[in-house]
């Protein structure tokens, strides 16, 4: 494939520059709740916050679930500045509210959150001021939306670990998996991001990290069952074990895509049934010399590479491909020893780019200050058995 062959007619041309280009993406908020209420209070029928569908609803007696504030012996040490907090007189006692889907078509496919090729980002602060044998507590996510009320996923502290961690709980889940070292006896702000991709999901999760949403650095790197979840639900069990919440956040997005500017996309769907996207992470700095590429939502450990020039273009399936390619001009290859990648189980690949060795037709080139180069992905892929290659969207970015 000798991509810097291809030529981009005038009307092609001018097709590429009628293309929009879009905002990159954010993260940006789904629903929040820092339980603003005035104690003594039961929890049940509260509907404060914002971004859900429906008021807590409480599972079990009815009446334990309450809200705390700083009047409660032994306080929260690690509540939030602006309200209250949740916790339990009794264990086995849960609470359960569905975030709003409105508006959330980018991660809700109708079925559930966790669309495929959605990120979610779920924080909380958590405590289990009391430890008698043993026990778990969560905040879980739950999939009502076929037949029963599945646990697939939880986030907190798995049964018997005493430790901060994840529970795999599908029917297919590979069950408890702790962060060694830890202890829910310890207060934590806990961060969790998952990113939902075809065949399996893969949950990172951070213990009172420097920053909302860390990009590297997870004490907790797993990947679990395919699912859709449709409400969140507060709970625990066991011994005398009981905990305190607060400050939940639910938030879409990948704060690692906010350099450069997406265009010509959507990317024609692969064989994943989704779109590929090209990100960028790093610096724009020439002189730090420190950016990084990201394709990701690809078929599983399919080949690919990047391509790069300063010119924007649009050539629809191009050889034969799926895709289309979003790149006019002089067009290099990153295919140099190790430029290569392939998407494994995670269907992304990723390279660190070397700005004093930007490729070209005509050879190596440095980045300068002041330049907009385009940058794109090419991969292999297969429909019903058959090869073929498609491409992700295009990225500018300004130097």
């Amino acid at each position: 494939m000798k991509l810097h062959t291809l030529a981009l007619t005038p009307a092609a041309l001018a097709a590429s520059l009628a293309l929009a280009s879009v905002a990159s993406a954010q993260v940006q908020p789904v629903s929040f709740e820092s339980f603003d209420y005035v104690p003594p209070a039961l929890l049940g029928n509260q509907n404060g916050g914002s971004g859900w569908a429906t008021p807590w609803d409480i599972l079990g007696l009815g009446t334990e679930i309450v809200v705390f504030d700083l009047s409660v012996n032994p306080p929260f040490p690690i509540a939030d500045s602006i309200g209250n907090y949740a916790g339990q007189a009794v264990e086995f006692v849960g609470a359960e509210r569905y975030p709003s889907a409105l508006n959330h078509a980018d991660i809700h496919d109708g079925v559930g959150f966790g669309r495929d090729g959605a990120t979610i980002w779920i924080s909380f602060r958590t405590w289990n001021y009391q430890q008698f044998g043993t026990h778990f507590g969560s905040l879980s996510l739950f999939n009502d939306a076929g037949a029963g009320d599945v646990e697939e996923l939880l986030l907190g502290s798995p049964w018997g670990t005493y430790a901060w961690g994840i529970d795999d709980e599908g029917p297919n889940g590979t069950g408890p998996i702790p962060i060694n070292g830890t202890s829910d006896t310890t207060p934590v702000r806990i961060v969790t991001r998952i990113d939902f991709m075809p065949g399996q999901e893969r949950v990172q999760m951070w213990l009172n990290p420097a920053v909302p949403h860390p990009t590297s650095g997870a004490q907790l790197d797993e990947m679990v069952h395919d699912f859709r979840w449709t409400k969140i639900r507060l709970n625990s069990g066991g011994s005398g074990s009981h905990y305190f919440w607060d400050e939940i956040i639910i938030e879409k997005g990948d704060p690692g895509s906010t350099i450069g500017t997406p265009y010509c996309g959507p990317a024609a769907a692969n064989s994943t049934g989704n779109p590929a996207v090209i990100e960028a992470s790093g610096s724009t700095v020439v002189a730090q010399n420190n950016l990084s590429l990201r394709a990701r939502t690809l078929p599983n450990n399919a080949f690919g590479f990047f391509l790069t020039s300063r010119t924007q273009g649009f050539v629809q399936n191009p050889g034969g491909s799926q895709g289309s390619l979003c790149l006019g001009g002089a067009i290099g290859r990153y295919v140099a020893a190790g430029q290569i990648k392939n998407s494994g189980t995670m269907g992304e690949f990723s390279l660190p780019l070397n700005l004093t060795a930007t490729p070209t037709p005509t050879g190596l080139v440095s980045v300068l200050p002041g330049e907009a180069w385009n940058f794109q992905a090419w991969y292999r892929d297969a429909i019903n058995g058959v090869a073929t290659s498609n491409f992700t969207d295009g990225l500018r970015v300004q130097f």
